[in-house]
């Protein structure tokens, strides 16, 4: 805590995603009081907060060029299967949440680089002093304007990359081609060396499967030659079987999540507590408008109401709706829904390996 407020007294709010540490060092008045009241608030677990939230998952499209047959979008996404935020919706959105977040993470199921006008989007979270992620699968490949990209004030740009061959990389980005992402990767590493940009972070990411473990040696060696920041390995989500022994687990268990390492592993973790505070810290907005507890409520179970129809993001934020699903919570830290009673959350176990590759 001492350390903490050091750090607040320093002007820096650090902020933790897949084991890695981010500073945002635009912290206001707004800000600050915001971090400290949100945070008062989710230990409290008030149902019908005054503080806004520090982060937002937010999905600016729901498009995708492929159709992974491990990603909900495929089968159980709820919504129409096409469609991008209205930039319109996203700059009143951000002229009233802006000043108060701390980082937006802008993915969900569509990818994000299908948005026509995501380096603005990214670029307008930066100049109202957000720290801004973004994760692709890359199939865009090196003809996209990277250059308006790493130029928007982008802190992390994840490459997903689940294989080096297209026979390996195919089983699992079902619909996609693994030379694209190669050339992009090597384009954006290239492209950001020539800016002379110290951000943002280059993460090559690989979601490991019984398919891929055999290649990820090799993928951490492209991560290197090409001069990658960081290379992690994330453990796959299984979202219809969550058994241990699924064929899509790979057999090194130190490359799966607690949950998934064996029966005994399972039972254990289903019965411990999870006292979450996504709905107090980082709710999941949808590229329509519906503002999500988590962002692994595929089927907009558990939605707290639609900002773009509301027109404004507190009135849905503070609403009857939203309230009333804090107050479940606030029983044994979970509601009655699938994907909250299966979380793979209450544990951060999630990168099974970040090897940093640029001496830091």
């Amino acid at each position: 805590m001492r350390e903490t407020l050091k750090q607040l007294l320093d002007g820096e709010i650090h902020l933790h995603y897949d084991r890695l540490t981010f500073v945002n060092r635009s912290v206001t008045p707004i800000r600050l009081f915001n971090h400290l009241l949100r945070g008062v608030e989710g230990r409290l677990r008030r149902a019908r907060p005054w503080s806004l939230p520090l982060g937002l998952q937010l999905e600016p499209t729901v498009r995708c060029q492929l159709t992974c047959p491990q990603c909900p979008r495929t089968t159980a996404v709820a919504g129409p299967p096409e469609g991008d935020m209205p930039w319109d919706d996203y700059t009143r959105l951000m002229s009233e949440i802006g000043p108060s977040l701390g980082i937006v993470a802008f993915w969900q199921w569509g990818e994000p680089l299908l948005h026509p006008s995501i380096s603005a989007m990214v670029q307008l979270a930066h100049n109202y002093g957000c720290l801004t992620l973004l994760s692709t699968n890359a199939q865009v490949g090196a003809d996209y304007d990277i250059g308006a990209l790493l130029n928007s004030g982008l802190d992390m740009l994840i490459i997903s990359m689940d294989g080096t061959s297209q026979d390996v990389y195919s089983r699992f980005r079902q619909d996609g081609a693994v030379d694209p992402v190669k050339e992009f990767a090597v384009k954006v590493v290239e492209e950001k060396r020539r800016l002379g940009l110290t951000t943002p972070l280059i993460n090559l990411r690989t979601v490991a499967t019984s398919d891929n473990e055999g290649d990820l040696v090799n993928i951490q060696n492209f991560a290197r030659e090409i001069g990658a920041d960081v290379y992690t390995v994330k453990s796959v989500s299984l979202y219809y079987d969550a058994s241990p022994d699924s064929p899509v687990l790979p057999l090194n268990k130190d490359l799966r999540s607690f949950q998934y390492q064996g029966h005994a592993e399972a039972a254990v973790y289903l019965a411990e507590g999870n006292f979450c505070r996504k709905p107090w810290y980082w709710p999941c907005l949808s590229y329509d408008g519906q503002l999500l507890l988590c962002e692994c409520d595929h089927g907009r179970d558990a939605t707290m109401g639609n900002v773009f129809q509301s027109g404004s993001f507190r009135n849905v934020w503070r609403g009857e709706q939203a309230s009333a699903l804090r107050r479940d919570f606030q029983s044994n830290g979970k509601i009655n829904v699938d994907f909250c009673c299966r979380c793979r959350y209450k544990r951060d176990d999630a990168i099974r390996l970040l090897q940093r590759l640029d001496g830091g």
